[in-house]
């Protein structure tokens, strides 16, 4: 996955890891109007192989572990609560929403420990690929 950034720090030990501020995008590009416009912006560090300089704007390369963590986020407590509506047909259907907010809980639940696990896995690995 690629998103573009800015280049806010680098440090001073001429070492190759820089700090990038990101822009996030969001799914209607801002032109819902439901967040104003407001994108909010996150502060990441990355590798970078090539020379830049500060406020170079830059394409920078997340592995796909970011894909993965967003399919647990976000899959895990749909499918459980799937799972734990749908699988006992026999019970009356108070129980069975029960069962199902039960499944979705535990869906968060392993989210949250999904990500806890990434970030102390040292996280995600950015990569500055080219200049632009």
């Amino acid at each position: 996955m690629t998103q573009t950034a800015t280049v806010t720090a680098i440090p001073a030990s001429g070492g190759r890891e820089v700090e990038l501020t990101v822009t996030r995008q969001t799914a209607c590009g801002h032109s819902c109007g439901r967040c104003a416009g407001k994108a909010s912006e996150l502060v990441i560090r990355a590798v970078s192989d090539i020379p830049v300089s500060l406020g170079d704007r830059v394409e920078v390369y997340s592995d796909n572990r970011v894909l993965g963590a967003a399919t647990v986020v976000y899959g895990l407590p749909v499918v459980l609560f799937l799972l734990g509506y749908l699988l006992p047909g026999a019970l009356p259907e108070p129980w069975r929403y029960f069962w199902g907010g039960a499944g979705f809980v535990l869906g968060l639940g392993g989210a949250v420990i999904c990500d806890r696990v990434v970030k102390k896995r040292s996280g995600v690995a950015y990569r500055v690929v080219r200049k632009l």
